[in-house]
């Protein structure tokens, strides 16, 4: 079976975010949040929690590769540039040591008593929020493919690798689909690449989750475009859909896609996405 390789030091994963930074994700929402900013947080979050998980008494073990492409205007840039190495995909200790900065955030703990009081913490922050300009998003997949191409030549007994896309709208450079079957394709002996998509916007109704077919979405183009780009989940992520959304219905065959779907929803989608954080050992 597919997708149970071991994902440790010595066969690593990776996990590649792709994030629309165009000017519409700078809308301010009802909540008075930003997509930008809310997917920032809830990449910023996700690295961190990793970071945790890998460290160990020797040292933070390299259980992953990770990379985080955003893009917007005319072109796609590595959000991590600022970590040491050539590479897109940074071995996890290394973010662990690079932070971009460190914010001072407030968290509310359980006091003991019954209560809860605000506690200061530290929020390492690897990505920046932005929004500006257009949206390239193939600029974005052509990158995606040449990074993964070279990675699973590298790995090849891996967990396969996962590629996370977030976008708030269409492609204005031209049709991404070719790059996003090519990015499928891609593959070790243990499964061929995951490739999600989620459809972000500024609302509090449900967003479709997991569809399996192209009936359940609205006869829109950008819609039916970003569910034929996406995976079909194996029998392990449709366990932890189910989990992460007890309420919803994720039937076998579903696809690595969500849909308008609010930015509660989207940061649990996230959660799903990044079950192979869940998975080092």
């Amino acid at each position: 079976m597919s997708y149970q390789a071991e994902i440790s030091r010595r066969n690593p994963t990776a996990i590649l975010f792709l994030i629309d930074q165009s000017a519409s994700m700078g809308r301010v929402c009802p909540d008075g949040l930003t997509p930008a900013h809310v997917l920032a947080d809830a990449v910023n979050r996700l690295i961190g929690e990793a970071v945790l998980k890998c460290s160990k008494d020797d040292g933070v073990r390299d259980y992953f590769f990770v990379g985080v492409i955003t893009y917007s205007g005319q072109e796609a840039s590595d959000a991590l540039s600022h970590v040491p190495g050539d590479d897109l995909l940074k071995p996890i200790s290394l973010l662990a040591d690079h932070p971009l900065r460190l914010e001072e955030r407030t968290k509310l703990v359980v006091d003991g008593a019954g209560g809860v009081i605000e506690r200061k913490i530290k929020f390492p922050v690897w990505v920046a929020p932005a929004a500006a300009g257009e949206t390239p998003m193939c600029h974005a997949f052509r990158l995606a493919y040449q990074t993964m191409g070279l990675w699973v030549l590298d790995h090849p007994t891996s967990f396969p690798p996962t590629v996370i896309h977030v976008t708030d709208g269409e492609p204005t450079d031209g049709d991404p689909r070719e790059l996003a079957l090519m990015l499928q394709q891609l593959a070790t002996d243990d499964g061929n690449l995951l490739l999600y998509n989620l459809h972000v916007r500024c609302d509090v109704e449900a967003g479709i989750l997991f569809p399996a077919t192209l009936d359940e979405l609205p006869d829109h183009q950008s819609a039916q475009l970003l569910f034929e780009m996406s995976s079909r989940l194996p029998e392990l992520i449709v366990q932890a859909a189910r989990a992460e959304f007890p309420d919803r219905t994720v039937v076998d065959g579903a696809r690595a896609y969500g849909y308008n779907a609010p930015l509660v929803e989207a940061i649990k989608f996230l959660n799903v996405g990044t079950l192979p954080f869940n998975l080092g050992r």
